[in-house]
């Protein structure tokens, strides 16, 4: 079973992923409490983040690629259906990093600094989310998306 997860903890999240997205793409997002009932079927992204100091652990982001394309052409200013792969893959790589380092300003003590890996892109179908110990699920238009973040490190900061 899960822990709860501390409001502030939640909190810190939601501003990251409301800033990245509304400042990167001018799109606003809602937070779900839980995850949508109706999952998104198709194909999504999936970049995972390694995070290696002072928290070892990993950050995931799940999003349906109807959704990041749509994100992808307002950042580049291009029809949806025309992006590359590679493009998807840039904005998604850009989006975790920016959510992993304004949350981990947000959750560490003030003036720590904090080591991030590369993320790495994986495309398949929509499947559930790997049980994980903490999740947030996000609306942003009429697409959702997923954070997760693994590894038993991130205790450290449900107990803070």
């Amino acid at each position: 079973m899960r822990p709860e997860m501390p409001a502030a903890l939640s909190d810190a999240m939601h501003e990251a992923v409301g800033a990245t997205l509304e400042n990167m793409a001018f799109m606003e997002v809602q937070p779900l409490r839980e995850p949508p009932p109706d999952p998104t079927s198709g194909k999504v992204f999936r970049a995972d983040l390694l995070v290696h100091h002072p928290i070892a652990g990993e950050l995931c982001l799940v999003m349906p690629e109807e959704l990041l394309r749509e994100i992808a052409a307002g950042i580049y200013g291009a029809p949806a259906e025309e992006l590359e792969r590679g493009k998807l893959c840039d904005i998604l790589n850009e989006m975790l990093n920016t959510i992993a380092g304004l949350f981990l300003s947000r959750v560490l003590p003030h003036n720590q600094t904090f080591d991030l890996g590369i993320p790495k892109i994986s495309e398949s179908n929509c499947q559930p989310l790997d049980p994980t110990l903490l999740q947030w699920h996000f609306r942003a238009d009429e697409g959702c998306f997923h954070l997760s973040a693994g590894g038993d490190a991130w205790r450290r900061l449900i107990r803070d």
